[in-house]
């Protein structure tokens, strides 16, 4: 094959390589290499927003694809103190609660308290992470065909799910502040949505907050056209710069839910996520997620009930790492890339870049197979536009996330060079 193609043996052998990892070649030894049907999708396509997670890992690469971040340790140091009486008490019981263990919806209504929306057990619906939260949510208004506002660009989970119920996804701009709100205006007045998905608080992928102006004119737009909105803070906790407990979006209107999780704060690990909604939707929500799974695990939910209280110290620890890991992607991409535009994100594991020109999904590709991976924008994009854009996560080890950038900026020196 080399002498037809020209190539070297080696550079053909790592390019099966590279296929096999992708899912698109399999060996069987003594038999021979197939084209496989059973495929993973490649991870620089903008429709394969989960593959960062559900696919295999490369060890030679390094992967700046998701943005999750690692456990802290006080989650194993919670493990190994779960109250023994509870613990025997729950299991005495056949463990299916739906809406979710009481003292954790005490738990995290005080955590909304706190930060300036009362909140009672009665408006929680704890679920097995925030994606099942937005989903269930979501599943209440959207029929296929349905319009939904959603922010462009907007986190990649929220998209799978809104497509999969079948809604008509409509973009409205969001950037370094937040949701445009004139744009939002408009386009509620020229479709009539059914539902409005926004982050508030940590904006995946810009990292913006909202200031507590565009948040009272969001509120409003909801009441006054009575216009259900998802309001994901799942990143709230991860803040770096600013204030670090601004007042939740649904304080303005009682057609807003607010999702949120121990993911960002503690760990992914425990799956455990939450809603906050008024308490006639949580009751409707808890018999839907009864049908589904009967309850999140209750024993993830008793560490949960011990973690939530720790919250400040939480969030001191992914300040200190997200504005350490933040500052060596900036001083990287300077160095390195300098005729890139980098967003500085308020908070999150992940950075925001335009590219000076060409196509992020191309670069991608080729940056794949110089050993990094990254997301294109369409990733981000209800209409799989922003091909100008890149997400880079800086959730990594600051040695590997340097080295990641130095393989980025090699592959955009050779696909400059042929542009």
């Amino acid at each position: 094959m080399g002498q037809v193609l020209g190539l070297s043996r080696n550079t053909v052998t790592k390019a099966l390589d590279l296929l096999r990892a992708d899912g698109l070649l399999q060996s069987r030894q003594g038999d021979g290499t197939y084209v496989t049907y059973s495929r993973q999708r490649s991870a620089t396509r903008g429709d394969d927003r989960l593959s960062s997670f559900v696919g295999e890992a490369v060890s030679e690469r390094i992967d700046l694809r998701s943005a999750a971040l690692p456990g802290l340790p006080m989650v194993a140091e919670e493990l190994n103190y779960i109250d023994g009486a509870r613990l025997r008490s729950l299991v005495m019981t056949h463990g299916y609660l739906p809406a979710g263990l009481p003292e954790l919806r005490d738990a995290i209504a005080s955590y909304y308290t706190d930060l300036g929306l009362p909140t009672t057990p009665d408006h929680i619906l704890v679920t097995s992470g925030a994606q099942q939260a937005l989903r269930l949510t979501a599943s209440l208004f959207v029929r296929p065909g349905a319009p939904v506002l959603v922010e462009e660009p907007t986190f990649r989970g929220a998209l799978e799910s809104l497509k999969s119920l079948g809604g008509r996804l409509i973009g409205v701009k969001s950037g370094v502040d937040g949701i445009d709100v004139d744009d939002l205006t408009s386009a509620i007045k020229a479709h009539s949505p059914v539902l409005l998905v926004v982050q508030s608080t940590v904006q995946n992928p810009v990292g913006s907050v909202l200031d507590d102006f565009r948040r009272s004119r969001i509120a409003s737009l909801s009441n006054r056209f009575r216009l259900p909105v998802i309001d994901d803070a799942t990143l709230a906790d991860t803040i770096i710069d600013g204030n670090r407990r601004p007042i939740p979006l649904a304080a303005g209107g009682d057609l807003i839910t607010t999702v949120g999780s121990v993911s960002k704060s503690f760990w992914g690990g425990l799956r455990v996520g939450w809603l906050r909604a008024d308490p006639v939707l949580v009751s409707e929500l808890a018999a839907l997620k009864g049908e589904l799974d009967l309850g999140t695990s209750l024993i993830a939910q008793l560490v949960s009930t011990r973690l939530l209280p720790q919250l400040e110290s939480a969030r001191d620890q992914r300040r200190e790492m997200l504005s350490l890991h933040r500052q060596v992607a900036l001083d990287k991409l300077t160095s390195e890339l300098p005729d890139w535009q980098p967003v500085l994100p308020t908070g999150g594991g992940s950075m925001w870049v335009r590219l000076p020109s060409g196509s992020a999904t191309t670069l991608a590709q080729r940056a794949e197979q110089l050993g990094v991976q990254f997301l294109p924008g369409p990733t981000f994009s209800a209409s799989d536009v922003l091909d100008d854009h890149v997400r880079i996560s800086y959730a990594v080890p600051p040695q590997e996330l340097a080295r990641g950038i130095e393989l980025i900026a090699e592959a955009w020196r050779a696909y400059a060079a042929t542009e």
